[in-house]
C-alpha cells in the first residue's frame, strides 16, 4: 500500500507541477513579439512558481499525508523525495516551451547540471537534519563538523572533481583556452584550469577558491570571441580577490547554513520559539551574505570594464547574456547576489537601448496558495508535535 502511495505522489506531483506552469506561462506566450525585456518580466514570475513548486509541493504533500493518516503514509522523508521526482519531472514541458533547443537528453543533463551547480549541498543539509539527534550530545557535533567538512571539500576541488566524473565539465576547447589566457596574461591574473560546462543557458563561473573558470557551450556559440573575453574579465576579477575575502565568503555561507543543522535539538528544547529563532537569525546572515556578493560583482564589473578590451563590449556580452536567458533587465528588490542588468550598464559607462522595464512581480495566485497552504500544514503538524 505504501508503495501505491509513493507512486502516487510522483505521478500526483508531476501532473500538479505541469499544471501550475501551463498556467503560470499565460502571460509569457502573450509576450510573443515583444522586445525581451518585455518577455522576460512576463517569464519570470511563471520562473518563480516553477522554483517554488518543486520545492514546496513535495513538503505539502508529505506533510498532508502524515496529517490525514499518519500510519498508512510513508515517512515523511521518503514521500517528500518520491514528490519531488515527479515535481522535477513535471518542469519538463515549461523547459522546453521557455528553451526549445533542449531535447529529452540534453534536459536531464541540464536538470542534473543545475542541481549540482546549485543544490548538491542542499541535501547533504537535509540529510544531517534528519540525522541529527533530537538532545544534542557528540552525535551532534560530529554531523555539524562533518557537514562543515563536507562544505569546504565541495568548495576547494570537490565540485569538479564531481563534474568531471558526471561528464558535466571537460577540457576547454583551442578557442577558449586561447581567449582565456590572453585576457588573463593582460590582467596578470593566474588561472588553474579552464572548463567547459555542458549546460543549455549562456553561463560562466569563476570558482575563487581553486582559481578555475567555466564557460558553457552555449555562450561560446552565442557569443564572439571579443565578448567571450569580456565576460572572462569579470570572472577573472573574481579570481583576483584575497584569501580574506575568499575565506569570507565561505564564512558568511556557513553563518546560515550551520544554524538549521540543529532544528531538531532547538524545536525538541525550545518547541517552536527554537525554530523561529534559527529562521531569523538564517534570514538575517543570508541578506548579509548576498549584500557582500553584490559588492563583489560590482568588482568585478569594474574589472571587466577596465581590462583592455574595446569600450561598450563587455556591456554588449552583458546584455547578450541577459537577452539569451531572459533574465529580466530590472528584478524584485530582494536580496539577491547581482545587481539589476540596467545598473550594470549604466556603471560602466552605457546608456542602454531601452527604457528602464518596472520589475516584475514575483507574486501569482497559485504560488501563494502554495505557500499559504505550507504554513496552515506547518502550523497543523507543530500543533501534532507539540500540543
Amino acid at each position: 500500500m505504501k508503495a501505491l502511495i509513493l507512486v502516487c505522489d510522483c505521478a500526483g506531483a508531476a501532473a500538479l507541477v505541469w499544471l501550475l506552469n501551463t498556467v503560470a506561462l499565460i502571460q509569457f506566450r502573450r509576450a510573443k513579439g515583444a522586445h525581451w525585456t518585455e518577455r522576460a518580466r512576463a517569464l519570470y514570475p511563471a520562473r518563480v512558481v516553477a522554483t517554488l513548486s518543486i520545492w514546496i509541493l513535495p513538503v505539502d504533500l508529505a506533510l498532508a499525508q502524515q496529517l490525514a493518516s499518519p500510519g498508512l503514509a510513508p515517512h515523511w522523508v521518503l514521500a517528500g523525495l518520491t514528490a519531488w521526482v515527479g515535481a522535477v519531472a513535471g518542469t519538463y514541458p515549461f523547459d522546453r516551451e521557455v528553451l526549445p533547443w533542449l531535447a529529452p537528453r540534453a534536459w536531464l543533463r541540464n536538470v542534473l547540471t543545475s542541481w549540482l551547480i546549485r543544490f548538491a549541498l542542499w541535501f547533504v543539509l537535509v540529510g544531517v537534519i534528519v540525522l541529527m539527534p533530537a538532545e544534542l550530545d557528540w552525535r551532534g557535533g560530529l554531523l555539524a563538523a562533518l557537514f562543515v567538512g563536507l562544505f569546504v571539500a565541495w568548495c576547494w576541488g570537490g565540485f569538479l572533481w564531481v563534474g568531471r566524473q558526471l561528464g558535466l565539465l571537460r577540457a576547454a576547447p583551442e578557442r577558449l583556452r586561447r581567449i582565456v589566457a590572453d585576457v588573463a596574461g593582460r590582467m596578470g591574473i593566474p588561472v588553474r584550469g579552464v572548463w567547459l560546462l555542458e549546460y543549455p543557458r549562456s553561463f560562466a563561473f569563476a570558482l575563487p577558491y581553486t582559481g578555475d573558470l567555466a564557460f558553457s557551450g552555449r555562450l561560446l556559440e552565442r557569443l564572439p570571441d571579443d565578448e567571450v573575453a569580456a565576460i572572462c574579465a569579470h570572472e577573472l576579477g573574481h579570481l583576483a580577490e584575497s584569501k580574506l575575502i575568499v575565506g569570507t565568503r565561505v564564512f558568511a555561507d556557513l553563518a546560515w547554513l550551520v544554524p538549521w543543522l540543529f532544528l531538531k535539538p532547538a524545536s525538541h528544547a525550545f518547541d517552536a520559539v527554537g525554530i523561529g529563532a534559527i529562521a531569523l537569525g538564517s534570514l538575517f546572515t543570508l541578506f548579509g551574505a548576498r549584500w557582500f556578493s553584490r559588492h563583489l560583482e560590482r568588482r568585478a564589473d569594474r574589472a571587466a570594464h577596465t581590462s583592455g578590451g574595446e569600450a561598450g563590449t563587455y556591456a554588449r556580452a552583458l546584455a547578450r547574456l541577459y537577452e539569451d536567458n531572459l533574465i529580466p533587465a530590472v528584478l524584485p528588490s530582494r536580496g539577491r547576489t547581482h545587481p539589476d542588468l540596467y545598473d550594470r550598464l549604466l556603471a560602466v559607462g552605457v546608456q542602454p537601448d531601452f527604457p528602464r522595464p518596472t520589475a516584475p512581480s514575483s507574486n501569482t495566485v497559485h504560488g501563494v496558495l502554495l505557500c499559504v497552504l505550507l504554513g496552515i500544514l506547518a502550523v497543523l503538524t507543530l500543533n501534532r508535535l507539540y500540543p
